[in-house]
């Protein structure tokens, strides 16, 4: 029994370490993978660590300036985006209790809608910050791309993805998860 598993278990394992060291690689080495490369297009430079800035031609004294400004707003909308889903755990878990109290739900429905609003309020204090160290042109690719990545079929903007998530989502290294932008 073991002779007829050994040689596919091995090979099992050989490809599993290929493909680890592979991935390994692709992270470690900078402009490995087709994620970390600049567009052709672009007049970014590489000194800009996000993709988004170097396609909208963010140019290195911009980028010592915005890129504090957007660490800054992922810690924020981080610590506000765990608050919205500790509320919204507290407010399942006043419904599931037998006796439900209307006006204790509908206050943490208040809290959830103003955790939500302060969550709005990052997003344009962000984009207001970060608008005023653009261009003109700058500022309109830059609302362009994030509007872009908001839309879904129809051109509708989508329920579940946001402004918020979209900046959040984007790395400083330069590569937005490709998983998340689906």
């Amino acid at each position: 029994m073991w002779n007829l598993i050994r040689k596919p278990l091995l090979a099992l394992s050989l490809g599993l370490n290929l493909a680890f060291v592979g991935i390994w690689l692709g992270h470690s080495i900078p402009g490995w993978t087709p994620g970390h490369k600049v567009s052709k297009t672009s007049a970014g430079h590489p000194s800009v660590s996000s993709l988004l800035h170097r396609e909208i031609g963010v140019t290195p004294e911009q980028w010592r300036h915005i890129e504090p400004i957007i660490v800054d707003f992922r810690e924020k909308a981080e610590n506000q985006r765990q608050i919205i889903t500790s509320l919204r755990g507290q407010l399942m878990d006043l419904l599931i209790m037998p006796e439900v109290d209307e006006s204790v739900i509908r206050s943490k429905q208040e809290e959830i809608l103003a955790g939500q609003r302060r969550m709005q309020n990052l997003v344009i204090d962000h984009l207001l910050k970060e608008k005023k160290l653009l261009s003109p042109d700058q500022a309109k690719k830059l609302l362009q791309s994030l509007c872009g990545q908001c839309r879904h079929d129809g051109g509708k903007v989508s329920s579940g993805k946001g402004f918020g998530r979209v900046l959040t989502e984007y790395s400083l290294d330069g590569a937005m998860d490709k998983e998340k932008m689906e």
